[in-house]
């Protein structure tokens, strides 16, 4: 497939219509010369290259084509393992036994948020952290020890900053 790229973006096909520097626009590609292509701010044309789409992929830079290997897959969240450490954590379990004494609702809102957050639902968990936050029984060095847990079992970054980002 023969392409053309518009004021340097990445090529593709030609559109239906072309204005042209006059202000008249044509229509139908078969008919467009390469004047009338080139008057209409269309450089090319361009023909992808070949590349194995199983380890690589096709970029355009400055203009031209350029192959590059494909990224590593983003890591998998791990949710579950996340959990675990959070409930076997010493800071973590004094916090939900201030919580357990104090404000029970909230403690069953940490644990079951746990939960759902190793399914990937994380808006009971983060509210009631928000909350015991503002009770003031997190402290800045339990956000901290949280984050680190969190980014060492590839959780999103989203959720890594929620837990200090409170609303």
């Amino acid at each position: 497939m023969i392409l053309y790229s518009l004021h340097g973006a990445r090529p593709q096909a030609l559109p239906f219509r072309i204005k042209l520097p006059s202000g008249f626009t044509r229509t139908d590609p078969s008919t467009f010369t390469e004047d009338e292509i080139q008057a209409a701010g269309f450089t090319g044309p361009y023909v992808e290259p070949l590349y194995d789409t199983a380890t690589e992929q096709l970029d355009w830079v400055d203009g031209s084509y350029v192959i590059n290997p494909l990224p590593p897959p983003p890591p998998i969240p791990q949710w579950v393992e996340f959990s675990a450490a959070v409930m076997t954590d010493p800071s973590v379990n004094t916090m939900l036994t201030t919580l357990l004494q104090s404000a029970p609702g909230l403690y069953g809102g940490l644990v079951v948020g746990l939960q759902q957050a190793s399914q990937g639902d994380t808006r009971v968990f983060l509210n009631s952290w928000h909350a015991a936050h503002g009770l003031g029984v997190i402290s800045a060095e339990l956000i901290t020890e949280v984050q680190q847990l969190a980014t060492a079992h590839d959780l999103p970054s989203a959720f890594v900053d929620a837990l200090v980002s409170i609303p």
